[in-house]
């Protein structure tokens, strides 16, 4: 190893470990051969210390600024201050491992889940299951819009004659981009209010259906009915349209001729959000 790359190596274990400063420099030194006051000199004004100091606060601030931005949802919900508590104490619990910022915030809503408190009694997890609920959204959001979806796909962008595909409907498919969502709020008004930088109203808790895909670039999500929900579900599993129409029928028990009258009428709502395609 070269006397920079072992340098490199050194300022990016302090920067990026979690811990005190001074025993982060101490322990870095010692492993790498290392005297940060010769690497970086004090001056009159900062100790070698306190410049480092600069490099790992700023560190910390860019990944802040990430989480920020993959979550501004639940930063509104909770406010900045809070929000950034939360924030601190996940990047101190599961520092990040990967080069890719996309990866930083995977683990937050599943952070947020277990740090909820014990022995709660139903009206007090009420305010605790929404923050949750909201990072659940916003990850699934950051992740459509990483994934493939269905640019290029003319017939996934025109829904004007797909009444057409009930008469064919071999070919349907669920959109690779599609994820689907069952949570205990209804937030996709919450969430699009936000982002449009509106003022935001709290729902009422419900359980809440969600369909999220991605169409010519842009993300949709949108509160579906359950049994849309359902079918959806079963074509991503089956990938043959019949069978999740049986399949769903099935489970929410309703008859197979009622359900195909009603997806009659969805499918083109279905293909104009992008959440299926006729794959020709």
């Amino acid at each position: 190893m070269t006397e920079l790359a072992n340098i490199q190596r050194w300022l990016t274990s302090i920067i990026v470990k979690p811990g005190m400063l001074t025993d982060k420099i101490l322990l870095a030194n010692e492993h790498y051969g290392v005297n940060n006051e010769i690497v970086i000199r004090s001056s009159i004004r900062q100790t070698s210390e306190q410049k480092i100091g600069i490099y790992a606060r700023g560190y910390i601030l860019r990944l802040m600024e990430c989480m920020d931005a993959e979550y501004p949802a639940v930063c509104n919900l909770l406010g900045e201050e809070l929000f950034h508590t939360f924030v601190k104490a996940y990047l101190l619990k599961l520092p990040s491992t990967s080069p890719d910022l996309y990866d930083l915030g995977y683990q937050f809503p599943a952070f947020l889940k277990a740090s909820q408190p014990q022995n709660i009694d139903s009206a007090q997890s009420r305010q605790f299951d929404l923050p949750v609920d909201l990072a659940i959204l916003e990850r699934a959001l950051a992740e459509v819009a990483r994934v493939k979806g269905l640019q290029g796909n003319e017939t996934g962008s025109h829904a004007e004659n797909e009444l057409l595909y009930l008469f064919d409907n071999t070919n349907i498919k669920a959109s690779p981009s599609l994820k689907l969502l069952k949570l205990n709020w209804p937030l996709a008004d919450y969430v699009k209010a936000v982002y449009q930088k509106q003022e935001t109203v709290m729902p009422e808790k419900q359980i809440s259906f969600l369909a999220v895909s991605r169409l010519n670039y842009r993300v949709n999500f949108q509160e579906v009915e359950p049994w849309q929900w359902h079918f959806l579900r079963n074509l991503q599993a089956s990938d043959n349209y019949m069978e999740a129409v049986t399949n769903t029928a099935e489970e929410i028990k309703i008859g197979k001729d009622i359900l195909m009258a009603d997806l009659l009428l969805w499918i083109p709502v279905a293909l104009n959000f992008g959440y299926i395609y006729k794959n020709d």
